[in-house]
């Protein structure tokens, strides 16, 4: 009789996952504005395995383009401006612990669902703050790759196997503003930064910064009229607008800096086979409880840092 009640439990635990695994992976990538703004500018995809992550990288022009004449020829020579960086799968996962006792006190169905979805909720929770916190991190060992080592302070470091100590084009843009007075120089920092990390129209479309930051741009655009982004906006994430671009902060960046990204360039790339999927459940060591996984395998990845910039040292006086 334990046997069957412990394999009717595993079930229920494991639907109930199914049930909520859409809203809760929802709920993690539209946590933060700069995951939500990803998703919904439909830069998160899925891949299928493979030893890494390959994302084809533009750095050269192609040299046959000329101008020619009656009677000239165009160079029929390969050319290859392009190669691959290559990112390592991160994974991310959580336990459920599900104990022996707990199990035989809640038997009925209603119990048991109520129990699954407050403990998924939990790891939910836990997974988003993991997740915001890898965001603005260096991607160091087993973390996901973070803007600290997407787009760094001195616009260099190596990032999906391309080293940008030695190729330029490997290397976003950057200004340190440390000893400058910000009433008189942060609205220029920003454009400049803001310019140098676009090329035509093809510029960073948000801005995301710490709170200090963000109420220091507020305060120098204190008598201009407030206008935001209405797609955050609907979300319920606070915004200002910069050359059009929305301006956002979040508790998890670095207090004095404020990055520009180009989000044509950034993705989130996750197996789709290992996307937030549960795990069987198994007798946990040395006692009668049982454990379950919820596990993701992916990377957040680059494929021009060119186009990305990063402000920092802003005073926060």
């Amino acid at each position: 009789m334990a046997f069957t009640l412990t394999e009717k439990l595993d079930s229920l635990y494991t639907s109930t996952w199914q049930l909520m695994r859409k809203e809760a992976v929802d709920n993690i990538f539209q946590a933060t504005p700069f995951w939500f703004w990803i998703t919904t500018k439909d830069r998160r995809r899925t891949e299928s395995g493979g030893r890494w992550i390959g994302i084809p990288v533009e750095y050269g022009k192609n040299e046959t383009v000329t101008s020619l004449s009656k009677g000239d020829s165009v160079s029929t020579q390969d050319t290859d401006p392009m190669t691959t960086a290559q990112y390592e799968w991160k994974y991310v996962a959580g336990t459920i612990v599900r104990y022996y006792t707990d199990d035989q006190q809640n038997k009925g169905k209603a119990q048991i669902m109520s129990m699954a979805k407050a403990k998924f909720k939990n790891l939910e929770n836990s997974i988003i703050d993991k997740m915001e916190g890898d965001l603005f991190g260096t991607g160091t060992g087993k973390n996901v790759n973070g803007l600290g080592n997407i787009v760094t302070d001195n616009g260099q470091g190596s990032l999906g196997g391309i080293d940008g100590d030695t190729h330029d084009w490997w290397r976003n843009k950057f200004y340190d503003m440390t000893g400058e007075d910000v009433s008189v120089n942060l609205l220029i920092r920003m454009r400049t930064l803001f310019n140098d990390a676009s090329k035509g129209n093809d510029t960073p479309d948000i801005i995301v910064t710490d709170q200090s930051s963000y109420e220091l741009y507020e305060d120098e655009v204190l008598e201009q009229k407030q206008i935001v982004n209405k797609e955050l906006g609907d979300a319920m994430f606070e915004n200002v607008l910069f050359k059009g671009r929305p301006l956002i902060w979040s508790p998890s960046c670095t207090t004095g800096k404020m990055f520009f990204l180009n989000t044509r360039y950034l993705e989130w790339v996750a197996d789709e086979n290992v996307n937030f999927e549960m795990t069987d459940w198994k007798p946990a060591q040395n006692n009668l409880d049982r454990v379950a996984q919820v596990v993701v395998a992916g990377n957040l990845v680059c494929s021009a840092r060119l186009r990305q910039g990063v402000l920092l040292g802003i005073d926060q006086q």
